[in-house]
């Protein structure tokens, strides 16, 4: 078993602790052929990244792009954010993004009624599953959003419904190895449901990068582990 990409890392840009630069070189460390520094979107109060940070960001990624060409495929992502009922800050012009996540976090303004539902039910509220998986799915199809980021974290959602759905529009679900936010028995209904599933260190620091341990357990658990797509066998 292989692991060939990890798509989910942060650096300083947003709240991690180290830079893009120090995640390639970890990622070239572990044998790996692909890489992606998603930062948080410029929706995200506390950690988006926006302006002229974003652009330095975009240049720094372009020029790793360049160094490392033929070494290892570096991406440029973005983690976005639901802002409301099928709202999400995806940019409108998503060609300088290689890869775009998309899920819920706290720290979000809401865009419309749904929005501040979700942000009272992110801090204790009233449930409610379906919609939730409704509006990230929706807001998923609109933006063409590539990967789902730790669906079940902050929120709880109908697993059935959006592994359905993500069948449907070719969205990979994300086994998230910082949040385990899936049990096994919700990884292993995704699959039987057939939405693709990936695994993603979410990592902080240079040294988390590819670190996938806890996810591969769950997945494991699952027995799902031959179908993650970024695992090679």
């Amino acid at each position: 078993m292989k692991i060939i990409s990890d798509l989910h890392t942060h650096t300083y840009y947003s709240h991690g602790k180290g830079s893009p630069r120090d995640n390639v070189l970890r990622a070239v460390e572990l044998g790996l052929r692909e890489v992606a520094v998603s930062e948080h979107a410029s929706g995200n109060i506390y950690y988006g990244v926006r302006g002229k940070k974003l652009e330095r960001l975009k240049e720094e990624m372009r020029a790793l792009k360049r160094e490392f060409a033929g070494r290892i495929d570096v991406k440029t992502g973005l983690e976005c954010n639901m802002t409301g009922f099928g709202k999400s800050d995806i940019p409108k012009d998503r060609s300088e993004y290689d890869v775009i996540l998309l899920g819920y976090h706290k720290g979000i303004l809401p865009a419309n009624g749904f929005g501040w539902h979700i942000l009272f039910e992110s801090f204790g509220g009233k449930s409610t599953p379906r919609r939730n998986a409704e509006s990230i799915m929706e807001a998923a199809d609109k933006g063409k959003a590539d990967i789902i980021s730790h669906p079940n974290l902050y929120l709880e959602v109908d697993i059935p419904y959006m592994a359905e759905c993500a069948r449907q529009l070719g969205i990979l679900l994300e086994v998230n190895s910082s949040h385990v936010s899936l049990t096994p028995e919700q990884i292993k209904t995704a699959h039987e449901r057939g939405a693709g599933l990936i695994v993603g260190s979410d990592a902080h620091r240079a040294e988390r990068v590819g670190d996938l341990k806890n996810a591969l357990a769950s997945c494991a658990e699952a027995g799902v582990l031959e179908h993650i797509v970024n695992i090679e066998w």
